[in-house]
């Protein structure tokens, strides 16, 4: 994968899948989620867990 290359444009499974894990941010426009900020168009912070009620 090229450095800053955005998770919406990678078709490779297990690439997506290592990106993803445990995922902090989503992105706005397409709503993948990713570790990495960089990896996404636009990222939006995900909640912490245990921090949305029941």
């Amino acid at each position: 994968m090229r450095k800053h290359e955005m998770l919406c444009n990678i078709e490779d499974a297990q690439t997506i899948h290592c990106l993803t894990a445990n995922a902090t941010v989503s992105c706005s426009k397409c709503g993948v989620k990713a570790h990495n900020p960089a990896d996404v168009c636009d990222p939006v912070q995900l909640p912490e867990p245990g921090m949305i009620g029941d």
